[in-house]
């Protein structure tokens, strides 16, 4: 660990290293939309905390924000020049990218999806659990929903990863406007809430690519919400960046040297993946004390 030869404070963890710094939040790029009331609690609790917990998450060549988008959107509305970051190499094989599933509950007729799915110009056809969820994978059908008995899969035209989003998203509403409270699972756990009872039902979604995330980034483009689900080998946290460094008044270099000073006088514990803080974590984290 330390900062020999860079910006800000590195931690290397075994093929794959970090690099934590202060950005300017100008350069930075989000992919996914925010939830405005999600934005405004953290546009008052970050300024009342006085410091800056955690860092967000951003790919070092694009700087496209990998986890982080409501904390940009709230550093942007305080009025910030510079957000505390995570550097990490997105192309690294040990960071991997996946999906979350849409979960419902009370929807468990075949008929009530199957109509649902023609709303949303879909062609619906049964098939196993299985070969639902490799055709929406392989992005032959748009989507499925699925439940602990049966799977339809939607077949309909759409010409990219947005487009077919649009659509999930629209499917989304149409099931919550029925009455059905919607929740989200990663795609590894959705058969098991199913079957446990928490919910009776899911809608599939595709993974999306990682070039697919940088290219629509850069494109000023956003996903729907909950669109990629990263994770990396490893997370800083606790970093506790005084709010009053953010504020623009001092230079890049000066910022980071504060940063870099600040990080060196704290002890790095290192835990590992399956932390319960604020939700599970399936990374090793490093707690700044």
């Amino acid at each position: 660990m330390g900062s020999s030869g860079h910006r800000g404070f590195v931690i290397t963890h075994e093929n794959y290293s970090f690099e934590i710094i202060l950005e300017e939040l100008d350069n930075l790029h989000i992919h996914e939309e925010i939830i405005p009331e999600k934005m405004e609690e953290l546009v008052e609790k970050i300024p009342h905390d006085g410091v800056w917990i955690h860092p967000i998450i951003v790919d070092r060549k694009s700087l496209v924000v990998l986890d982080g988008m409501h904390r940009v959107a709230a550093a942007k509305q305080i009025g910030y020049h510079y957000i505390p970051v995570c550097l990490v190499d997105y192309n690294n094989p040990g960071v991997h990218i996946g999906c979350w599933y849409r979960m419902f509950k009370n929807l468990s007729a075949i008929k009530e999806a199957s109509v649902v799915l023609r709303e949303a110009d879909l062609n619906p056809e049964e098939k196993t659990y299985s070969e639902a969820k490799s055709l929406v994978e392989e992005r032959e059908a748009v989507t499925a929903i699925f439940s602990n008995s049966w799977s339809l899969v939607g077949l309909g035209s759409a010409r990219d990863i947005n487009e077919r989003y649009e659509i999930i998203k629209r499917i989304e509403h149409r099931i919550q406007a029925r009455g059905h409270h919607m929740g989200y699972s990663t795609d590894s756990d959705a058969s098991a809430r199913i079957s446990s009872g928490e919910y009776s039902a899911g809608l599939m979604t595709p993974t999306v690519t990682k070039r697919e995330v940088v290219v629509t980034a850069l494109k000023g483009i956003v996903f729907s919400q909950k669109t990629t689900r990263h994770i990396i080998p490893a997370r800083p946290m606790f970093v506790a960046v005084p709010t009053e460094w953010l504020k623009g008044d001092l230079t890049p270099e000066e910022a980071n040297h504060r940063l870099r000073k600040h990080l060196n006088s704290k002890r790095v514990e290192n835990l590992p993946p399956g932390q319960i803080l604020d939700r599970r974590y399936d990374e090793e984290l490093y707690i700044f004390k």
